[in-house]
């Protein structure tokens, strides 16, 4: 039928028929379209600079680079698992000014960063991509749009996206199946010359595949119709532009709206929409995939090579024993021993080049610290102490924190990791996170790649090479020429091995339960992990951060002032955060495994409600995309800021439930105990900023110090385990809620 709407508007455009009108069309009666019996005007392009046409998509005129996610910003290539390659210009990439700032005053252990010279984006690493990101933040710039007059999805009604008639909506180009997402304004930015509206997906978008995001009817405060920008108007009305920059463009377009039409919206309700494709399975995972194939291979079926440096007896309440020491892991990074501030080590320029070892044989020496508990061996220094062989596991540390720098002490030396290791027998194995390590920040890494976004590899790089690190380590902690085969780890008359090696699992909180899900996809030695207060992804996770402002955006808002530059650039950095954190391998986690991977993948999802440091919203879209079941009831009775709680996440019919979980724990309202001093927390922000700190107790640690939680972990880190209940007909209660103890 939308051939005949097409026929009939050109008979009307053609011939200037008076009172000619769609007998067929379902639109509005103030539809956006010309007035009937008028000839559509031609489109008034002052102002579009034409000689940036071929790298800026112009249908929004507020910013080179908007819309995005876009297929304009792509090109064909064969080679390519999508058929695309993304083709960013330098001419169109955010510029970051020239800085000046001191060292951070959230904590004076960051240097100053200073740079000289305004500096695009280089985009050599995203060019690399055959796609964007699954977990995209689609952006546009409508200024004066209501988003409560257009009747837009929010965060808090999800499946009003789902609705026929929703009037922001995104679809899957072939299936023409609907996403699942909602609309914000950039809370961030108030000033409408630079507010983005972002589109988000509440389920990561499915690899590979070509989707098109619609805006149609967009209204003002007013509740008036918001005219459309006159390219985009020209394409959609089929109108000439006298422009063969812009014409070149025509087939493309007019192969959009067709598809707009099969999907049964009518092209004259359109005020925006643009196509994008999802970066292949090839492209997101290929980099950690190589060098993990290559550097096992390397191993040759043998444990990779370890020294102990020092052991601690009686280290502190719960533990009887800690290991230091380093290992080799081949060094995939530019610089000899991979130092802070190297990225992957190409031979040669080319996009789908792969990383190699450094010239062919150079290793890290990566840190490692083993604890024992006190459960396993009660005293090392009694030859005759028995041993009760403790399970294996490794720990995930914190945003930039570290695990295996000193004997003793820090976030692994903490009270919830003694207690988990004391009540329930876990031997834990850590090293860093290096790339999101405390070296990487002290040392100003962070904060320099902030100042220019070119430098983002320096992160990620090692980030990656990290994760291998952790799978390295958990061979050490699994083969029986590893740790097993040192003295130190064995006790005894019978020189027993005190923990158990047939299954290393994984337990990590924050940046742990972020990175986490990418270890737990990608390793070919872990097969079940924990992730404490996780979330995906990293660009929907920052401006949701409370102190992210304060640690971090001081440099990036400084380097990049324009809202929707800054906007834009979280969009840009999830493209190659993609590579190092759940977000590219959640895929990978709800069945569809990754080669040379083995297929018996498990994760535990622990949330804090209203977290202030990462946003449990994040950890919905999470749970969504791996199908994992939530315990339920899950919010305070009665309260909640969203009015369909949960939408499209499964509920635990029965336990023990063997699947994926999401376990949401509840702190409790605020409650000021003392002046200035609160229990529990209130319920998270539903915009795109963070909490208030100043109110209320950040739950962020409330999960994993509560009892009931470490039996539920516990009860899950085994081989044939599961998760069982420990929360009843009640919502999962932590014990900063009833008051009960830590460890010290």
């Amino acid at each position: 039928m939308h051939y005949q709407r097409s026929f009939l508007a050109l008979a009307c455009s053609v011939f200037i028929l008076q009172g000619c009108l769609d007998s067929d069309s379902d639109s509005d009666s103030d539809s956006q379209s010309s007035n009937p019996g008028q000839q559509d005007p031609s489109p008034d392009l002052t102002g579009f600079d034409i000689a940036s046409a071929s790298y800026c998509d112009h249908t929004v005129q507020g910013h080179c680079m908007y819309p995005f996610p876009n297929n304009f910003f792509t090109q064909n290539d064969e080679l390519t698992s999508t058929g695309l390659r993304v083709n960013f210009q330098l001419a169109g990439m955010p510029v970051a000014a020239p800085i000046d700032l001191p060292a951070s005053p959230a904590d004076n252990r960051y240097v100053p960063v200073k740079t000289t010279e305004p500096t695009p984006i280089n985009p050599e690493q995203w060019n690399r991509n055959d796609g964007f990101s699954p977990g995209s933040m689609l952006l546009a710039h409508l200024p004066g749009i209501d988003l409560a007059a257009t009747g837009a999805a929010p965060l808090t009604d999800l499946e009003q996206s789902l609705e026929e008639d929703a009037p922001i909506l995104v679809f899957n180009a072939q299936t023409l199946e609907r996403q699942l997402i909602w609309a914000e304004l950039d809370a961030n930015n108030t000033d409408l010359a630079q507010q983005a509206l972002i589109i988000r997906p509440a389920k990561n978008f499915i690899e590979g595949e070509r989707y098109i995001a619609v805006i149609r009817n967009a209204r003002n405060t007013d509740g008036e119709l918001l005219k459309p920008n006159e390219l985009f108007r020209a394409y959609r009305d089929g109108i000439a532009t006298g422009e063969e920059a812009f014409e070149t463009r025509r087939d493309t377009m007019d192969d959009l709206f067709e598809t707009i039409e099969d999907a049964g919206i009518s092209r004259e309700e359109v005020t925006l929409a643009w196509d994008f494709t999802i970066a292949s399975q090839q492209s997101l995972t290929e980099r950690l995939l190589s060098i993990r194939d290559d550097a096992f291979s390397r191993l040759g079926g043998q444990a990779p090579v370890f020294t102990v440096t020092d052991v601690l007896e009686d280290p502190a309440s719960g533990l009887s024993r800690n290991i230091v020491g380093t290992f080799e892991v081949p060094n995939y990074l530019n610089q000899p021993g991979g130092g802070v501030g190297a990225t992957f080590n190409y031979s040669n320029d080319g996009p789908d080049a792969l990383p190699e070892v450094l010239n062919g044989n150079d290793v890290m020496q990566a840190r490692f610290r083993c604890q024992i508990p006190s459960m396993a061996v009660a005293d090392f220094s009694d030859p005759n102490s028995p041993v009760e062989p403790a399970r294996a596991a490794l720990y995930g540390h914190g945003l930039f924190g570290q695990s295996a720098y000193e004997l003793k002490g820090g976030e692994f030396g903490s009270g919830h990791v003694r207690a988990l290791q004391s009540e329930h027998n876990i031997a834990f194995c850590a090293t860093d996170w290096i790339g999101m390590a405390q070296e990487d920040i002290v040392a100003g890494n962070i904060h320099r790649i902030l100042a220019d976004l070119s430098d983002l590899p320096k992160q990620l790089d090692r980030s990656q090479q990290g994760l291998l690190n952790f799978m390295y380590l958990a061979e050490l902690m699994r083969h029986p020429d590893g740790f097993a085969s040192n003295s130190n780890f064995r006790h005894g008359p019978g020189d027993t091995l005190v923990y158990d090696p047939t299954e290393v699992f994984y337990d990590g909180n924050s940046q742990g339960g972020i990175l986490g899900g990418a270890l737990v996809a990608t390793a070919p030695n872990i097969h079940r992990g924990v992730l404490g207060v996780p979330g995906s992804n990293y660009s929907l996770l920052l401006r949701r951060y409370g102190p992210f402002d304060q640690r971090f955006g001081s440099v990036l808002y400084e380097a990049y002032q324009g809202g929707l530059d800054q906007s834009l650039n979280f969009a840009l950095m999830q493209m190659l955060w993609d590579r190092a954190e759940n977000n590219g391998y959640l895929s990978h986690l709800a069945g569809n495994h990754l080669p040379n991977t083995p297929t018996e993948k498990k994760i535990l999802l622990h949330v804090a409600l209203g977290d202030y440091q990462v946003t449990q919203w994040s950890a919905e879209i999470l749970a969504r995309t791996v199908g994992a079941a939530v315990h339920e009831p899950t919010a305070r009775l009665g309260e909640s800021p969203d009015s369909n709680p949960l939408f499209n996440i499964q509920r635990i019919e029965q336990y023990p439930h063997t699947g994926h979980a999401l376990m949401i724990w509840d702190s409790g309202d605020v409650l000021e105990i003392s002046p200035g001093k609160f229990k529990g927390n209130p319920l998270p922000p539903t915009n795109n900023t963070g909490p208030d700190t100043d109110y209320g107790n950040d739950p962020h640690e409330s999960p994993r110090n509560t009892v009931a939680a470490r039996e539920q972990k516990s009860a899950f880190m085994r081989s044939d385990g599961a998760v069982i209940d420990v929360c009843g007909v009640t919502p999962c209660y932590s014990d900063d809620y009833t008051n009960k103890s830590r460890l010290p």
